[in-house]
């Protein structure tokens, strides 16, 4: 599933190690605000969906 934040497309992982999170899909998302580096490759980012404040969090639309 996909989402789109702050004008972003990202993917939305519903239990990544037990949270949600949203994976980049473009190596430009590393520098988004809350991007966390989660792996041992160069492109593993994510934002943890819990970083983020409420009206953070309204900003999300899933999409299929």
């Amino acid at each position: 599933m996909n989402a789109i934040y702050k004008n972003e497309l990202l993917r939305y992982i519903p239990d990544f190690h037990g949270k949600e999170v949203m994976w980049i899909t473009d190596p430009s998302q590393i520098n988004m605000e809350h991007m966390t580096f989660v792996g041992g490759y160069p492109d593993e980012y994510c934002i943890f969906i819990d970083d983020l404040s409420d009206d953070e969090k309204k900003e999300i639309k899933l999409i299929m």
